[in-house]
Parts: C-alpha cells; structure tokens; sequence
C-alpha cells in the first residue's frame, strides 16, 4: 500500500523499477536484474509477454542496500 506523505507532496510508491535502480546505483540495467536474481529480489511482473513490466519491492532494495553498507573504523 501507498503511503501519502502530504497532500501536496507526490505518493511514495511500495515498488521500484529496473530502470530506476540503474540510475540510483549508476550502473547497467542488466546489472540490476544481475543482482535482483542473485539477492532473490520478489519480482512483481505488470502485463505479459516482452511488453510487460518488472517491478521490484522497495522494501527488500532498501534492505538490500543497508546490507551492503560498510562502515570505516580509523
């Protein structure tokens, strides 16, 4: 479910695009979907066939993220 922040301020959708993680990690979208598969991401397949649309929950790519994080100890 959508969370809506304020009135005037756009909705926060559950769900994240390829294409949208290529550029928020500055890589390839073949190294997105590279990554979904290894890491099991749940994949929410909108429409069929080749025009159909990937979507991945926002959720699991956050987590994903914190995961990788690495803190620097001096």
């Amino acid at each position: 479910m959508a969370k809506v922040v304020a009135r005037d301020k756009a909705v926060i959708s559950p769900y994240v695009a390829p294409k949208e993680l290529a550029a928020r990690w500055r890589c390839s979208r073949s190294t997105v979907d590279r990554i979904a598969r290894r890491e099991g991401f749940t994949r929410v397949c909108l429409g069929t066939g080749n025009n159909g649309m990937v979507r991945y929950l926002r959720k699991e790519v956050i987590a994903y993220e914190q995961s990788r994080q690495i803190s620097l100890q001096s």
